[in-house]
């Protein structure tokens, strides 16, 4: 064979090989197979910054204040944050909802940090009416989910004083090419207790229900998925009566995680049991899919690992907080990570 050509041909494949390194580095951005997503949701419990806010209740989490929540001890919790999201699935999520996060600046500083940068995250976020002033957010990689469309579904309670909670984060966008629909929660809270604050939850499952049933309305088949913190169990009434919620085909939506609350599994441990607060809640079509984007009852999972754990005085293992009352323990978040595999069909 020619030499010439030869010389020719290696020179014009290494020219090939720059220019993808190339590209590759200026995006920054690992290369998506289109084959498979994860999905993330983590209450990172009380992610603030160290500034004192004058319109919310954040004293306590600023230098001065009695926890001592100075810069250092927000960049570990930003690099427990991190190491949880890389070391939980395979490849970095192509969604991550997070709830407790106190405002755009902290998820700035996240999304940069070193373990998640090559992801090139975009964020969805708007600071809430919470009265703390912690917010949900949606984090996602562009190279595989496209946002076409935002909306923040106000929660508006029946509550005398403050009737603010957190807003309902909705996105639609391509995943894959395909249109998904998700819901980010974090509903109110049962302090003062579960069946005095039971009709705060219904509240917000109402107005889930509500723009779920538009959706299905205009399209029985759309793909939706809706992740969150509920402050309530598969087998509560805001979830199994007014969201209609379950595992059988009685029910508008399925609930990934009601199998673990059978078995006495789930993210959040309460006064020596466990349970699934933290949740996947997904449409029968991701279920029933036979092509497309899909899912299974058993790719919802919870992330219980060691290294999130401690072992208590009753040698019971929960998770590792950053406070233990008011004492810095230097931990990840009172609630573990929950994961959701969707595969193409």
């Amino acid at each position: 064979m020619n030499t010439r050509f030869l010389i020719r041909n290696r020179f014009i494949a290494v020219l090939i090989v720059i220019v993808l390194v190339a590209v590759s580095c200026k995006t920054n951005r690992p290369i998506s197979r289109d084959t498979s997503w994860t999905i993330l949701f983590y209450n990172v419990e009380n992610l603030f910054d160290t500034t004192d806010d004058p319109n919310t209740s954040d004293e306590d989490f600023t230098p001065s204040g009695k926890l001592q929540w100075t810069s250092e001890r927000l960049e570990t919790k930003l690099e427990r944050i991190g190491e949880v999201v890389a070391k939980g699935s395979p490849s970095l999520p192509a969604l991550i909802g997070m709830c407790e996060v106190e405002n755009r600046a902290v998820l700035e500083m996240l999304v940069a940090s070193n373990r998640l940068v090559a992801a090139d995250y975009q964020i969805v976020h708007r600071d809430s009416p919470d009265e703390r002033g912690i917010d949900v957010a949606l984090l996602y990689r562009p190279d595989q989910f496209q946002v076409s469309e935002q909306e923040w579904i106000e929660v508006k309670l029946s509550k005398e004083g403050d009737p603010n909670t957190r807003d309902i984060l909705y996105v639609k966008g391509k995943l894959g090419g395909e249109e998904v629909h998700v819901f980010v929660n974090h509903w109110p809270s049962r302090g003062g207790g579960e069946d005095v604050t039971d009709v705060f939850r219904r509240e917000a499952a109402q107005k889930l229900s509500d723009k779920i049933t538009a959706i299905q309305s205009a399209n029985s088949s759309a793909k939706i998925i809706c992740m969150g913190d509920f402050n309530d169990y598969p087998s509560n009434g805001s979830q199994r009566e007014v969201l209609k919620s379950g595992i059988d085909k009685t029910s508008v939506l399925c609930n990934l995680m009601a199998d673990d609350e059978l078995r006495g599994e789930g993210s959040y441990w309460y006064k020596g049991s466990w349970g699934p607060l933290d949740q996947f809640i997904v449409s029968w079509s991701l279920l029933d899919s036979t092509k497309g984007l899909g899912t299974s009852m058993e790719s919802a999972t919870t992330y219980r690992e060691d290294y999130l754990m401690f072992t208590d005085n009753q040698n019971q293992q929960r998770p590792n907080r950053t406070y233990a009352g008011e004492k810095y323990v230097n931990g990840y978040s009172d609630h573990l990570p929950i994961f959701l595999q969707l595969q193409r069909r």
